[in-house]
């Protein structure tokens, strides 16, 4: 894959294409209610969910293939291509680093809310060893979700401004889980901190994609969402009932996410004002 020409997310289209985004969000939002009926009605065993999510997980990907224009190449289209991979390497440790922060960040605020210490967390030395393997297998699981989100749909949004297209991802990306969620029957309270993670995250993930040209940052930031998030949010304190410090909690929370991507979008301009390099892979 050639350089310049060939990065999909450098050039944005001149309108919203909505019969293509439409299109494009029955066709994804379908298949993940399609695999989550049979659960919710009590015809499969919950168990078997775990099975189906990685397929599920290639939907949006496949949407995005049926319905993009055949006026350049697949890969184009799901922003596959690198126009910079130095640039890419640095999305690649700010990623590491905003999905680290974070989540320690939350660690404190809970503590501070009266969290308890978590009973049967890894600590450090379990984490460092858990997390390789299951960053790798979240990262390969995210590159269909990533292709179709932050790779083919935020290119037809990119019209409508950076913020106003994340949150319009965001929400259809949350959307996109609410039938898995509703199958696994969480609570209500469960449900809402779920799917208001996806949206309040969903800026920072086209952040890192918008300025490294490519999807693959967003790829790797999902699979950090996933695995690293998930064992610092989860290994070191009790989760907190609900009450006012659960919600300052996920307040605090909401506001680090989206001040994250506010300072990739800003720090990171030098970077996405550099013409890419004529030979890049």
């Amino acid at each position: 894959m050639t350089s310049h020409d060939d990065s999909s997310l450098e050039t944005a289209p001149s309108s919203v294409e909505l019969r293509r985004v439409l299109a494009f969000a029955v066709l994804a939002l379908g298949a993940s209610t399609a695999v989550s009926l049979p659960f919710a009605l009590g015809m499969l065993p919950i168990g078997a969910l775990a099975f189906l999510v990685p397929l599920v997980q290639l939907a949006p990907m496949v949407a995005a293939l049926l319905v993009r224009r055949r006026d350049r190449p697949w890969w184009r289209a799901l922003g596959l291509g690198v126009p910079s991979w130095p640039r890419l390497g640095v999305m690649v440790l700010v990623a590491v680093a905003a999905f680290a922060l974070v989540p320690t960040i939350r660690v404190m605020v809970s503590v501070a809310a009266g969290a308890a210490p978590a009973s049967d967390g890894l600590g450090v030395p379990g984490l460092l060893v858990a997390l390789p393997m299951v960053l790798i297998a979240q990262t390969v699981f995210a590159i269909g979700e990533e292709t179709g989100w932050r790779g083919w749909l935020q290119q037809q949004l990119a019209p409508l401004g950076f913020w106003t297209s994340s949150a319009a991802i965001g929400l259809l990306w949350a959307l996109w889980h609410l039938p898995i969620v509703l199958a696994l029957g969480m609570s209500a309270t469960e449900s809402v901190l779920y799917l208001g993670t996806i949206v309040v995250v969903a800026p920072l993930l086209s952040a890192l994609s918008t300025t490294a040209g490519t999807v693959w940052a967003a790829v790797l930031g999902h699979g950090l969402l996933n695995s690293l998030r998930v064992g610092i949010d989860q290994g070191f304190v009790e989760p907190l009932h609900p009450g006012a410090g659960l919600w300052i909690v996920e307040g605090v929370t909401a506001v680090l996410w989206l001040a994250a991507a506010a300072v990739v979008l800003t720090f990171a301009r030098p970077l996405r004002s550099q013409a890419p390099p004529g030979d890049a892979a």
